[in-house]
């Protein structure tokens, strides 16, 4: 195990620290002492949980992530840092498939109160959509200890029993918390597999901080009795993460699922078309939110009190939560009101309201909401605002190839042809060949033609109908950046695989 991840070198401290709790009818001596107590927040587009660090003396965002078999750095931590990778031609399965794992060397890395330096750490390089976190703190370093999820407070906090027996009850807060004994597992990672009944049928779950909302394999939702034709299976797009594929998501509601003597009533769940091998299940944030959970690592049990609200949430409408975050200043909720109003999804659909969620959070540096809003200046010939807000988007996400793309196009709008492509190749110098969109710069940097474009966007089969609009939308607004309208006209208004397009954007008069 790294160096880095041992924080509880910390529990050496332990004498020192103040009691968080002790039951009255414990033993004498028995002590449940906090060992360290961490701030979370919610960040990014699925307002997932992470906490703050550092890397390399900088400020780092982390994904609290329960559900990884190790700590590691993500492109969105090592570009902007200019840190060299080196592949160790290893990979790392997530619900996207698998991602190519590279090393670099840190001088300095942070971790909420443990920190390191200088040493080694993962780079998970591929994802499906960019990560808005620099890294991703995994269940090693997350259960070296007691994990308490106290999510109404935003923290997660480090305990070590002292003088305890083992069957101390332990969760603190609540003498009727459900206790769960953990199961075995053949994985690697020290995060808990138990059993849960979705409608009766017997699955193995985990609680997994790295999931925003709960979700079901497909497998497993049809061991459950569920089909994709049945009456109230809605089609909810894709999900992503660790893996370049985006996975079809549905969303349903089953009868009940059980935990232990807990049951989730009319529970609605997300499924998705994956294979995560021996898990069926993953509980996710928004199952924390409802509920106080100890991973009592100690005992090798799980403690879980429900505290109120919706038990399981599947982004039906603005919650609670979601308005107080918005109302608070995190722009990355403003961005998610702005989409709900926007597109109508739980709430009367609202433009304006959607309009003025966005600006909001464009206005406090979000990268989603400038990248929305640059791309919105194109087709308005506003090139000098898009490629602004592009760049402003790009400092707080620079792994967003799309969005580097589109900057490019403004750029030779703009006349400024051939700084744009030494700031493209640079963007692109670390990608694979054909690792989507990569093949869309090397066009644009006059590597590829036309036809070997389309080649290499119909080489992945499972993606070939959607790289193959993303590959006639580019080469239509690359010819209309260029001159060439006749070419960029008949383009874009023979795109069968986008549907109905707009004209493409022609030159700045």
């Amino acid at each position: 195990m790294n160096p880095l991840i041992r924080l509880l070198a910390l529990a050496a401290l332990s004498a020192a620290l103040p009691v968080h709790a002790q039951q009255e009818d414990a033993p004498k001596g028995c002590k449940y002492v906090n060992v360290a107590s961490v701030p979370v927040r919610y960040t990014g587009p699925n307002l997932a949980l992470t906490m703050e660090g550092s890397l390399n003396n900088t400020p780092a965002t982390l994904l609290v992530d329960t559900g990884a078999s190790d700590t590691a750095l993500t492109r969105t931590g090592t570009e902007p840092r200019d840190m060299t990778l080196w592949n160790t031609g290893r990979s790392s399965l997530g619900i996207g498939g698998y991602s190519r794992v590279y090393q670099t060397r840190f001088k300095e890395f942070r971790a909420g109160p443990a920190s390191s330096r200088p040493g080694t750490l993962r780079v998970l390089h591929d994802f499906g959509v960019a990560p808005a976190f620099d890294g991703i703190v995994g269940a090693p370093f997350l259960l070296q200890a007691d994990l308490e999820f106290s999510l109404a407070e935003k923290q997660i906090r480090f305990f070590r029993p002292l003088d305890c027996r083992k069957d101390e009850f332990l969760a603190y807060w609540d003498r009727q918390a459900v206790v769960i004994p953990f199961e075995r597992s053949y994985s690697d990672s020290p995060n808990p597999h138990f059993t849960v009944l979705l409608n009766g049928k017997k699955l193995n779950a985990i609680i997994d901080s790295g999931s925003s909302t709960t979700v079901v394999t497909l497998a497993a939702a049809r061991r459950a009795g569920l089909k994709l034709d049945a009456p109230g299976v809605e089609r909810a797009g894709y999900s992503a993460g660790i893996g370049e594929a985006m996975v079809a998501r549905w969303v349903t509601v089953f009868d009940k699922l059980e935990l232990g003597p807990e049951t989730i009533s009319n529970a609605r769940v997300g499924v998705i078309d994956t294979d995560l091998q021996d898990i069926d299940v993953l509980l996710g944030v928004d199952f924390l939110r409802a509920h106080r959970v100890l991973f009592a690592m100690s005992q090798r049990k799980l403690y879980i009190s429900y505290i109120g609200g919706e038990p399981l949430g599947q982004r039906r409408g603005i919650e609670p939560w979601m308005q107080q975050e918005a109302d608070g200043g995190n722009t990355d909720a403003q961005m998610m009101l702005s989409s709900l109003y926007g597109y109508g999804q739980g709430v009367p659909r609202d433009p304006v309201q959607a309009k003025a969620w966005l600006e909001r959070a464009a206005a406090g540096g979000n990268a989603s909401a400038n990248f929305f809003i640059g791309r919105s200046h194109m087709p308005r010939r506003q090139y000098a605002q898009a490629a602004r807000h592009l760049r402003l988007g790009l400092e707080k996400l620079p792994g967003d190839r799309s969005a580097a793309l589109w900057l490019y196009l403004a750029r030779l709008h703009l006349g400024e042809g051939e700084a744009a492509k030494a700031d493209l190749e640079k963007a692109f110098r670390r990608d694979d060949n054909d690792q989507w969109p990569n093949p869309v710069a090397r066009y644009f940097l006059g590597k590829l033609d036309d036809q070997e474009l389309l080649e290499e966007a119909r080489d992945d089969k499972s993606r070939a109908r959607g790289q193959v609009c993303v590959a006639k939308t580019m080469m239509g607004e690359h010819a209309a950046a260029t001159g060439d309208m006749e070419k960029a006209k008949s383009i874009m208004f023979h795109r069968p695989e986008c549907g109905a397009a707009p004209a493409p954007a022609g030159k700045a008069s």
